[in-house]
């Protein structure tokens, strides 16, 4: 799956070329995390093993993987993997759109 992912630097942060790169990533964390095979869309994070110290290890790693917050709290919440794809994808969309409102010399619009 690494291999489908790519990323272009943005600083120090490195964040997918695509949202629609967001599911490979994320399935990747998820499936290393949980020592699966594969992570179904409707996948449940507690129903493959998982557990509160493996939903801050996701957490981290994919705030790391897409340069954006994404709180544990919110993968304990709603665990399912769609759930998580979608906030993160809309949290991506925010960074784009402030990074749009930024003009050329750094000052926002």
């Amino acid at each position: 799956m690494r291999g489908i992912y790519s990323e272009r630097k943005v600083g120090l942060v490195a964040i997918p070329r695509k949202q629609s790169a967001v599911p490979d990533a994320l399935a990747e964390i998820w499936c290393r995390t949980l020592k699966v095979d594969s992570v179904d869309t409707d996948g449940d994070f507690f129903g493959l093993g998982g557990h509160s110290l493996q939903a801050i290890r996701v957490s981290m790693l994919a705030a790391r993987e897409f340069g954006v917050d994404v709180p544990a709290a919110e993968l304990i919440f709603d665990s399912r993997f769609s759930s998580m794809v979608e906030r993160i994808q809309a949290a991506l969309h925010q960074v784009e759109t402030a990074e749009l409102a930024t003009t050329s010399t750094g000052t926002e619009v």
